[in-house]
């Protein structure tokens, strides 16, 4: 009987061994949910290295059971794209075939977290770009697993399974930006607003609700159960009004402590201050007792400040490879 390969991520299940098999390009699709949205910035030199000498490295293939054609298991994409134009343009032989290994079927998610395996050791991609496909594959895993939303401790597992690191805090910090950010600074984030820069905004958020509600400026609002219901418009509506690829979160910043404060010069005042001491306690919380702990999960006495948000003073290190 033939010895068959144990797939990754722990699961038990046991498939066929990757296999090398000769493929026409026409019948290899690129994977829908790529990570890259960007154009890719070699691609004019990899096409003169195609064009020259064909492939240097088989591509990895896929293919889901019944289906006729195959999808990229990883990256590969510009090269496939690039075999696909030349044949269509020469009619060449040597660029209808490509020499393949096929991997065995092991769902969406397993194809998607492929292609984010291989581009986190690749330059070039925005932070958004790797947050909406890590979003993708939270999506996809919780359909595939059948266990309700997936917190970023249980993603982190499941991705570290599957031969992904990437920390609780990294993937608090995608879901943030794709949930929250996304849809009002989408200019800034596709210019490439990094993760410090994520996090400056979430902490600018969470320092300037605090004066908010400390302050009471939601106060009356029919139907506000949290305190933040005009916070939370008036936060978003801000963003989208100084979202632009040149992003600096200052004048954002200013707008909020205007928006607070009215036309009071003197009230603006208090509230920049107010503001400040709010940041530095996100920024640095004071000294734990001896023998006491901070955590970042669930449970015992600790106050959270939304799913899977880092708390103050938790490190923002969960980021392993960039």
């Amino acid at each position: 009987m033939p010895r068959r390969a144990k797939k990754p991520g722990g699961s038990g299940q046991y498939g066929p061994k990757p296999s090398l098999l000769r493929v026409r390009v026409d019948r290899i699709r690129c994977h829908g949910r790529n990570p890259r949205r960007q154009p890719n910035p070699e691609h004019d030199r990899i096409r003169t290295s195609v064009q020259a000498l064909g492939l240097d490295r088989p591509l990895v293939i896929t293919r889901k059971p019944g289906a006729r054609d195959y999808l990229l298991h990883g990256s590969g994409s510009t090269r496939l794209r690039i075999l696909q134009e030349l044949h269509k343009e020469t009619g060449e032989e040597r660029f209808r075939w490509a020499d393949c290994i096929v991997r065995p079927w092991e769902g969406e998610s397993g194809v998607l977290l492929a292609h984010l395996r291989d581009n986190e050791l690749r330059a070039g991609f925005t932070f958004i770009e790797r947050a909406l496909a890590v979003f993708d594959a939270k999506a996809l895993l919780e359909r595939e697993c059948r266990a309700g939303e997936l917190s970023p401790k249980r993603l982190e597992t499941l991705f570290r399974e599957r031969g992904l690191g990437l920390g609780e805090v990294v993937i608090s910090g995608m879901i943030y930006a794709v949930e929250i950010l996304w849809p009002v600074v989408p200019r800034a984030l596709s210019a490439g607003l990094g993760r410090d820069g994520v996090e400056e905004i979430r902490d600018l958020e969470r320092a300037a609700g605090e004066v908010w509600v400390r302050r009471g400026l939601d106060d009356g609002v029919a139907g506000n159960g949290n305190g933040r219901a005009v916070f939370d418009r008036v936060f978003a509506e801000l963003c989208r009004r100084h979202d632009c690829p040149e992003w600096d979160i200052q004048p954002l910043r200013d707008a909020l402590e205007r928006e607070m404060a009215g036309e009071t010069d003197k009230v603006r005042a208090e509230i920049h201050l107010e503001l400040e001491a709010a940041l530095a306690a996100w920024l640095f919380p004071p000294a734990l007792p001896c023998g006491h702990t901070r955590h970042s999960g669930g449970g015992g006495d600790t106050q959270h400040s939304g799913p899977g948000r880092p708390q103050p003073g938790q490190a923002r290190d969960g980021y392993e490879q960039d």
